[in-house]
């Protein structure tokens, strides 16, 4: 494991060839149909050791800021891009050429012995609306089940500003509860934004996609089980697997003895420059991107796929994550 610097992040990408359907220029697409897409693919780094004293100086889960963001974020995604996206929309046009799967293979402490080696597929930060085409998500998500994950695990604001939006994804996130131990949900903070929030689950459910909030539920495995958990804003129980939107849940996690956690939420920055850190962050103990440890228990961070606030991203690529996990011995 390294030592963590939450300004320099450095991990190996191998990338391969993406075939397009799109015009030269940028938030025009053509009428044609989007072929499915082949990702880049990166390794994730070894996991990253921290001390739990990181922080920022701001807290951005609570107080003024917390507030002000949330607001402008409502603005901007509902009612003001919402006139703009049919003149200048480019972010499924990036989220075409620029979406990559990045893979970890992992083995926590705690993993239950017996357990068959678990592929893992983690997608969060879908942000149906205005930002993303369903065409062009209907063509990520065949990619991803052509990989053949086991489980799949959806981690929060399936949304941007309001839970119709997730109407218009439904259907194609339906091939995801193929998987052998189905597809799960949890929410995050962007499915409270408008509406009520059951509809999201509802919704999900009428396609087979099952949300944990605050709760857990024991998979079988290969001859063995674990326990999969989800959380809202409490940690209920000791799950094994924990889907947490939020990484900053990592350390009550690990208080409670949860081996791994996943999370998204932070978008990796969304804009970031060389070598360094991400401009905005989302998490108050630095936890952006990537994979962690902090005593016994790990922690996996994804970018996302969705957009915010701006329809566009740099130094920070959308993307899946697919996690191995395999037991310590």
């Amino acid at each position: 494991m390294t030592r963590y610097d939450p300004d320099r992040i450095r991990e190996s990408e191998l990338h391969t060839s993406v075939r397009l359907d799109v015009l030269s220029v940028p938030g025009l697409v053509s009428a044609g149909k989007i072929q499915p897409v082949i990702p880049k693919r990166r390794r994730l780094a070894p996991p990253r050791v921290v001390t739990g004293k990181e922080r920022r100086w701001l807290n951005p889960n609570k107080g003024l800021v917390k507030v002000i963001e949330r607001n402008l974020d409502i603005l901007i995604s509902r009612f003001l891009y919402s006139h703009l996206s049919k003149l200048w929309n480019p972010y499924s046009w990036l989220l075409e050429r620029r979406f990559g799967l990045a893979e970890s293979t992992l083995s926590p402490v705690g993993w239950p012995k017996g357990v068959a080696p678990l592929r893992v597929l983690y997608i969060s930060d879908i942000h149906a609306g205005i930002f993303l085409r369903p065409e062009l998500l209907s063509a990520i998500v065949e990619s991803l089940m052509n990989l053949r994950p086991d489980l799949v695990a959806v981690g929060g604001d399936l949304v941007s500003g309001h839970v119709r939006e997730a109407k218009q994804v439904l259907n194609t996130l339906a091939p995801l509860s193929s998987a052998p131990l189905g597809a799960w949900f949890c929410f995050g903070n962007h499915d409270y934004f408008g509406g009520d929030p059951e509809e999201i689950r509802q919704g999900l459910l009428s396609v087979n996609i099952k949300t944990l909030k605050n709760e857990s539920v024991k998979i079988t495995h290969g001859g063995a089980s674990f326990v999969l958990g989800g959380i809202d804003d409490l940690i209920m129980g000791k799950p094994h697997l924990l889907l947490a939107h939020n990484p900053d849940h990592f350390y009550e996690a690990e208080a409670r003895g949860v081996p791994l956690t996943i999370s998204g939420h932070t978008h990796g920055g969304q804009i970031r420059f060389a070598n360094g850190g991400p401009l905005i962050r989302q998490s108050r103990y630095c936890l952006d991107e990537g994979v962690y440890a902090f005593r016994s228990s790990q922690l996996v961070v994804s970018r996302g796929l969705g957009s915010i606030m701006i329809p566009w991203r740099w130094g920070a690529e959308p993307e899946a994550v697919l996690i191995e996990i395999l037991n310590v011995d």
